[in-house]
């Protein structure tokens, strides 16, 4: 009868990544191993073990289909597509084939579908290990090409942690967009309130963010002097709302709060522990502005600028987070050309660019 080759695939029920496949003839003498057994049934050491026995030993094929290609042709046909790449993939072809399910295929050579199989062949469980472990791997790599989903936990699997990071980062360019809980939550975006320091620092910010959150602005910075300059900045951003079509918060000119605390540090250098008093001071009634309003999310344009730290503001704002129970997107909005991108912006928006930072001591600097 020649060659018989257990096939199973892995990544089925995942919302991102591919569905892999994989074809493996087990060698004489792994035949009767008991270690060899359905690989959500052994641990990942273990796993890896028999992976590494597997593929030294057995002929095999691995073949998967893209997001892509499942959303185009539906999970079925795509596990279809990855069987037949892993049996091509393979240097000699087996006669006949034991597949683990009970869909059927159009595959190129004779098969036996066996439900549950990969608990009773043993070909069929070696061929779920190589499947289950070539897939996790991949997905480690994808971890890294699309940092913030958590792909290296949880796989592509629809975990609370990998909805959240939808939520906040959007469908990328490995989500099946066909599955029901991509499109629904991918598209439906969370409310973000972002705190505005001027419009110029705003534009780029702006640019990122809208397509991955509901935006509102939020104008709290009593910093800024004298109140003419406070007023005049307040109408950029008004114009920058408008222009946009967002909301636009306003906070309260508490002039006297921020002097109360700035003026016992006003010997302090430009960007040292005076500016971290004032990030930590909008960045907290931003945190208190956005749990008023039920808003989930808080940012902060004040990262674009060159002379910002932004380990500081991410310092502060996540433990302001923590403290109100928010989470911070804590972006670094200068890194990516953000400041090129908002002067190039704030030029064609026509928009008034200041030359301080907005304190009395930082326009003496």
């Amino acid at each position: 009868m020649g060659k018989i080759a257990g096939v199973d695939e892995a990544g089925r029920g995942p919302w991102a990544g591919p569905v892999v496949a994989a074809c493996v003839v087990l060698d004489g003498s792994l035949k009767d191993s008991t270690h060899i057994r359905d690989s959500k049934s052994l641990s990942p050491k273990k796993r890896e073990e028999l992976y590494k026995i597997i593929l030294s030993t057995c002929e095999y094929g691995i073949g998967m289909a893209s997001p892509e290609e499942i959303d185009e042709n539906g999970i079925i046909k795509a596990t279809e597509i990855a069987i037949k790449r892993a049996i091509e993939s393979m240097r000699h072809k087996p006669s006949f084939l034991l597949v683990d399910g009970s869909d059927r295929f159009d595959l190129p050579i004779r098969y036996k579908s066996i439900k549950s199989g990969d608990k009773k062949v043993r070909s069929i469980s070696a061929a779920s290990i190589v499947a289950k472990v070539w897939r996790d791997k991949y997905m480690k790599l994808m971890d890294d090409m699309y940092p913030g989903y958590g792909f290296a936990r949880h796989k592509g699997y629809g975990t609370r942690h990998h909805a959240d990071a939808l939520r906040k980062l959007g469908v990328s360019s490995i989500h099946r967009r066909s599955f029901k809980p991509v499109r629904e939550i991918g598209t439906r975006k969370e409310k973000l309130l972002l705190h505005v320091c001027c419009a110029p620092c705003a534009t780029s910010v702006l640019e990122r963010l809208k397509n991955r959150f509901d935006v509102t602005m939020y104008f709290y910075n009593p910093n800024i002097h004298p109140k003419s300059e406070f007023l005049r900045r307040l109408g950029e951003v008004e114009k920058l709302a408008r222009l946009h079509e967002i909301g636009l918060l306003y906070g309260t000119y508490e002039v006297g709060l921020w002097f109360k605390h700035a003026k016992v540090l006003r010997g302090a250098r430009e960007g040292s522990v005076r500016c971290w008093m004032c990030y930590a001071l909008r960045l907290l009634r931003t945190a208190q502005m956005a749990k008023k309003m039920g808003i989930k999310y808080f940012s902060t344009t004040l990262s674009v600028s060159p002379l910002k730290r932004f380990e500081r503001i991410k310092h502060s704002g996540l433990r302001i987070a923590g403290m109100y129970g928010l989470e911070f997107v804590d972006e670094d909005f200068k890194k990516k050309d953000g400041f090129k991108r908002s002067c190039e912006l704030s030029k064609s928006f026509d928009l008034y660019r200041q030359n301080y930072c907005g304190c009395i001591y930082s326009r003496r600097v």
